[in-house]
Parts: structure tokens; sequence; C-alpha cells
């Protein structure tokens, strides 16, 4: 009962302290912008070639444009920075895996597993002392959440005619998540946590197309569309809370008390994306290309509290991007004129939405993402192998409050060769 005590009064002082603003902790977290190092490298969403002139690995429409298969694999470290509490995290992962098969220079399919949304975060209070019973404690609570979304795609893609290419991909959603409250009183943890697991599809619908073409200048449009198949649905683990005696961020047999409940949901509509994008590439002399890229997304899912602490979550989302591209020559003998550069800069802006009588409504507050972006890629061997890095600086704010800054470093590897290819008969 003593404990119990402490813990209430420790609770409802909290309610009441400033804690660090972490944008992944609303609703599912962020939605990656891109999932490939060369798209990153050039502020992209994936739409417009990154990879390879008329190639964008994100983009199914354009992968009949590849001379060779590809196992393409990225990895990001990410930076952010709070400048009210002078705070930092940092997390890092994979970005993509994926495999790519093109055709008779018509036809293509692949393959993919990403990470859909990032639920990564971690914050906590500044130290309260608190006097009860004439003894003296020194407390403070911390929030931690990780996990997420994971997308397992296919996609085969089709030309419609000689300057013109449809793709179609199937996304299986998975994955889980988990987030925890923890109140530390002199050093020990009381901790109250949750489990959620995602089950769900997708499918997206994406478009290339040359609608003009000189020794000039060439001009290239694309779209994607993507919609829901499945909305996500999944099971949700409430812990009671308990005394984490030894520290180790789980229930064992060292705990208090001897036994947790765990209270058991099924949920359904979590998340369900909609959206429409698209793109415009300027190619011109010395494979330099300008681009732009447009895109607005929905998330038309009912039950914004499943995956967040706050009461709201992002409920849509709109991107604006520019850049610069110039694709390398692989077949150059300089090692510097095989070198690819990239740059863009662009702006997200999350719509945060909350729960009314009439459903979802916009809450009012925007999250606003402003990025610059620089990347270079380099090819070697004889089946055009790629290394490429990105980096990536920008800011995040609400409402011109709670900046923050966050910097981002990829590196991908892309290893080309002559799969499925038909053996010549020996002579």
């Amino acid at each position: 009962m003593f404990i119990r005590r402490i813990v209430y009064i420790l609770t409802i002082l909290f309610c009441f302290v400033y804690t660090q603003s972490i944008y992944n902790s609303y609703g599912l977290g962020l939605s990656r912008t891109s999932f490939n190092t060369a798209v990153s490298g050039a502020g992209s969403i994936g739409l417009v070639p990154t990879f390879h002139p008329g190639v964008s690995l994100e983009n199914s429409a354009t992968w009949p444009g590849l001379s060779f298969s590809y196992i393409n694999s990225s990895f990001g470290n990410q930076l952010f920075g709070n400048e009210i509490n002078n705070t930092k995290n940092q997390s890092a992962g994979f970005t993509n895996i994926q495999f790519i098969v093109p055709i008779r220079d018509r036809f293509a399919f692949g393959l993919s597993l990403k990470p859909v949304s990032n639920h990564n975060s971690f914050f906590k209070t500044d130290t309260t002392k608190l006097t009860y019973a004439s003894n003296e404690y020194i407390a403070n609570k911390e929030f931690r959440s990780g996990g997420g979304i994971m997308a397992g795609s296919f996609g085969i893609s089709l030309p419609l005619n000689k300057n013109m290419g449809i793709g179609l991909s199937m996304n299986r959603l998975f994955g889980s998540s988990r987030d925890e409250h923890a109140m530390v009183v002199n050093k020990t943890y009381y901790r109250l946590f949750n489990i959620r697991t995602y089950d769900g599809s997708t499918f997206n619908i994406d478009f290339a197309g040359q609608v003009y073409s000189s020794k000039k200048y060439q001009i290239l449009i694309f779209a994607k569309v993507e919609m829901t198949n499945e909305p996500v649905s999944g099971n949700l683990y409430n812990f009671d809370l308990f005394e984490d005696g030894n520290n180790n961020y789980t229930f064992d047999s060292n705990d208090y008390p001897n036994e947790v409940q765990v209270d058991t949901s099924d949920i359904n509509d979590i998340y369900a994306p909609n959206s429409i994008a698209l793109g415009i590439n300027l190619t011109m002399t010395n494979n330099i290309n300008l681009f732009g890229e447009f895109q607005t997304w929905r998330d038309k899912a009912t039950n914004i509290n499943y995956g967040s602490i706050f009461k709201e979550q992002i409920g849509s989302k709109s991107h604006l991007g520019i850049g610069l591209i110039r694709f390398g020559n692989q077949m150059a003998r300089d090692w510097q004129d095989r070198i690819t550069l990239r740059t863009g800069i662009y702006e997200d802006n999350y719509d945060l939405y909350n729960e009314s009588f009439n459903g979802m409504k916009f809450s009012g507050k925007t999250i606003i993402e402003n990025g610059l972006s620089f990347g270079f890629g380099f090819k070697f061997a004889g089946t055009g192998n790629q290394i490429d890095f990105s980096f990536r600086n920008g800011s995040r704010y609400i409402n011109e409050n709670y900046k923050e800054n966050f910097r981002e470093f990829g590196v991908g590897i892309s290893v080309g060769d002559v799969w499925f290819l038909r053996r010549r008969a020996k002579q």
C-alpha cells in the first residue's frame, strides 16, 4: 500500500511536468519520406529517377530500364536534437532490402522489405524531489517506445507502349511495437507497458512516361497511387504496473508483485493509408536532371489511440520537393566521371488529428519539416554495382514551437548480376 500510494502521488505530479517533445510519439510515428539511399540523397520520395538514368528503385514502373538484376540494401542513422531541452536521441537500422529482376527491357518484378513507420522514441522529465512521511524521494519519469509497421512487397512492371509503363505492387503490412511509461523513485523503476501487433495490406499503382524528347531535352512524368486493401488490425496487450527490481525492462519472478495481469483487446482499423503523388523530370545534356515532386497522403483509420500516448495522431501529410541530379557515366575512363551527384530540398507538413463526435477532426496543430539533402553514388565492376551515400539535415516544429533538429546519414549497396538470363549453348 505504501509503494502504491507513492506511485499514485507521482502520477498526479507528473501530469503537470514538461516533457521533451518527440514527434515519433504521435500515433504510429512519422512515416519515412524515402527508403533507398539514392532517393534520400536527392530529397526525393522515389518517383523520379535517382539510381540510374530513367530508373528509380522505388518506382516499379521504371524497373525495365535496368540493365542487370539488382540486390539492394540501405542503412540509415538518425540523430535528433531538441533545442529547448538541449537533449539528443539517436536511432539506426536498415531502411530497405530489395531484389529486382528486369526482363527483356519491357517487364520486371521485384521483392522488398522495409519499415513503414518509425515508433522509436525516448524522453524523460527533470528530477523532482518529494517529501512524504518525513522521507525524501528523488523521482523522474521516462517514456520509451520502439518497433513499428513493416511492409513486405511484391511488384511487377508492364509496358503500356514504347514510351510509357505501369507498375503494380502488393504490400503486406505486419510487425509489432512496444511503449513504456516508467516512474523512477530513488533509482527503482515502476513500469507500465503495452505491446501492439499489426496486420493489414495495401497496394500501389506506379506510372512512368516520356512526353517529350529531343537532342537536348527530355521530359518524363511520374505518378503513384497508394490505396488500402485491408486496414491494419491487431492485438493490444496492456500490462499492469509492476516494480522492476532487477531493471531488465520486463516482468519476471524477481519483480513485484508476483503476478501481473494482462488485458488483451482486438483492435480494428488502426492504419489505412491512401495517397497520390506526381513528379516531373527534365533531362538535359551531360546527364543533368532537374525534378520536382508533390504528394498528398491521408490515414483514414478511426482508432487513433491505439499506437500513441498522446491523444493526437498524424492524420494527413503533404510533400513538396525539388532537386538536381547529375548521373555518372559507367563507361568513363576517369573515376570521377563515374560519380553520380544528387541534391534537393523539400518540405513535409504532417497534420495532427484527434477524435471528435463526428469522427476524426483536425486538431489545429501541424508538424512542419524542412530538409536539405545531398548524396553521391559510384558505379564499379562490369555489372553496374553501385555504392551510394546520403546526408540529410533539417528541422521539425509544431506551430513555430518545440523545434527539433535532425541529421540522417545513409549508405546503400547495390549488387548487379545477369541472373535469370538464358545461357548460350556451347559450340
